[in-house]
């Protein structure tokens, strides 16, 4: 194994990563698309994702859509008495959590939304029923 070439995938190629030639809806999951640059080296060639152009703020709307979708997807997260608001980028969480771990929790899943200045976490433990 240690000897061994490397698979050719087209002619002058070494590459091992699968390549899929068809069309991107029809492609497996794990085939790389065309001739991604997966070995890329200088600072020119670093990903981009997550970079906006100047003076592009995300409306509001969308950034409390991708809040609450974020909340609701958070398998150790009850957000049924959490309400959010957006304001300018910022976030408002108000409501009750069941403990203070949910409201940490709560918060940091606001801050890793694209377009969130802020988050004002106004989040309360509920009082415990009997």
């Amino acid at each position: 194994m240690k000897n061994e070439q490397p698979k050719a995938g087209r002619p002058g190629e070494t590459s091992q990563w699968p390549r899929w030639e068809g069309p991107a809806e029809s492609r497996p999951s794990g085939y790389l698309q065309g001739e991604a640059n997966i070995f890329a080296e200088g600072p020119e060639q670093e990903k981009q994702v997550g970079k906006a152009p100047r003076d592009y703020e995300r409306p509001d709307d969308l950034i409390a859509q991708d809040v609450n979708e974020q909340l609701t997807q958070d398998a150790f997260l009850d957000p049924t008495n959490v309400s959010v608001s957006v304001e300018n980028g910022e976030v408002v969480l108000d409501g009750y959590v069941a403990q203070l771990a949910d409201k940490v929790r709560a918060e940091e899943a606001v801050l890793n939304v694209a377009g969130v200045t802020a988050c004002r976490n106004n989040l309360r433990i509920a009082p415990e029923r009997h």
